[in-house]
């Protein structure tokens, strides 16, 4: 499979990132790479109902969909401005984002390393695994998720400014953005008609970025929308928060702040509370249920790509939510659905 050059990609027109229509001085400041397909389609779900409703982020890039190449287009172009030529990241042995960041970052000439915590063994990830490897990834195994990231944070090429180090789920302040300007993207299509003002939006949430940038992205584009995120990651590592409320708000304080620094009119951004929803997770990481995947098959019946450790779970949510209510409600797909090759 080959890309074209991204490190020359040229400038897509205002359209590709609304955000900037509103926040001009930011273009220059964050510089994303125009990677994928934008804007992703929003499309009723008519076999769930009346109010069901999906934007399909997983098939934003041809060769690879998904929230992590959304993400990857704000965070490429950090690795590029500052010359990196190594990057250091972590996640599950059926990472997606693994995948993604193997598939870009090999066409961009920057090395990549996972340290890869054990996860329930499937299909998804042996093919994910077979993908990392094949685009020249490479993976080191441990047996927990303390240890995966205890090897990451001590990592003695830390202080070297050609290595980068990057968290799970290309998840950091800078990615924040991009689903900020995801929810700018929906104001969009909801003032062209493509799709109702949803009551809610649900979406699984592991590393935190996504649930960050649309809660901050719908306050700020002035959408009455409740984000619903479904934990599907441990809330701690020790006394180290993972997946909590307040990563999610830390995320957001440090986008609001830069967003206050460079052209947000009116003084302070006043920060939403993140909602995180955690009935899913049980028993744990990558784990399925009868429920999950009961949600899988009503999911794929109705056209969708879900998967048991990420998206069929938040899908599971999205449905029992739309039993119970009687508004539009948004599924957020995340999960690639493109026919990812070697």
């Amino acid at each position: 499979m080959k890309m074209p050059d991204l490190r020359h990609a040229p400038a897509l027109p205002a359209a590709h990132w609304p955000l900037f229509d509103v926040y001009p001085q930011l273009a220059a400041l964050l510089q994303p790479l125009a990677l994928c397909q934008l804007p992703s389609p929003v499309e009723a779900l008519p076999a769930l109902g009346e109010y069901a409703w999906v934007k399909r982020d997983d098939g934003i890039h041809p060769h690879y969909g998904g929230n992590k190449m959304r993400k990857l287009e704000f965070v490429a172009s950090e690795l590029l401005r500052k010359g990196v030529r190594h990057v250091y990241s972590l996640g599950g042995t059926g990472t997606n984002f693994g995948v993604a960041a193997a598939i870009l970052l090999q066409e961009l000439g920057i090395e990549l390393t996972l340290f890869l915590f054990r996860q329930p063994p499937s299909e998804h990830v042996e093919h994910n695994q077979q993908l990392m490897r094949q685009h020249g990834a490479h993976l080191h195994t441990f047996d927990s998720l303390g240890a995966a990231a205890l090897s990451w944070q001590l990592h003695p090429r830390r202080l070297d400014p050609r290595c980068y180090f990057l968290a799970a789920g290309a998840s950091s302040p800078v990615a924040t953005f991009a689903y900020i300007n995801a929810a700018f993207e929906l104001r969009e299509q909801i003032q062209a008609g493509n799709c109702p003002l949803p009551a809610q939006i649900i979406l699984p949430v592991g590393s935190s970025a996504t649930l960050a940038g649309l809660t901050l992205g719908c306050a700020l584009a002035g959408l009455e929308t409740q984000v619903i995120g479904v934990r599907v990651a441990p809330e701690k590592l020790g006394f180290i928060d993972i997946c909590t409320p307040a990563v999610s708000r830390k995320m957001m304080l440090s986008a609001a702040r830069l967003l206050e620094k460079h052209g947000h009119p009116g003084g302070s951004i006043k920060v939403p509370e993140p909602i995180l929803v955690s009935d899913w997770f049980a028993p744990g990481y990558g784990c399925s249920t009868a429920a999950t995947e009961a949600a899988i098959r009503r999911g794929m019946a109705a056209g969708l790509t879900l998967d048991a450790t990420y998206s069929g779970k938040a899908f599971g949510e999205y449905l029992k939510r739309l039993q119970s209510g009687a508004a539009p409600l948004l599924f957020w797909a995340t999960l690639n659905s493109q026919p990812a090759q070697g």
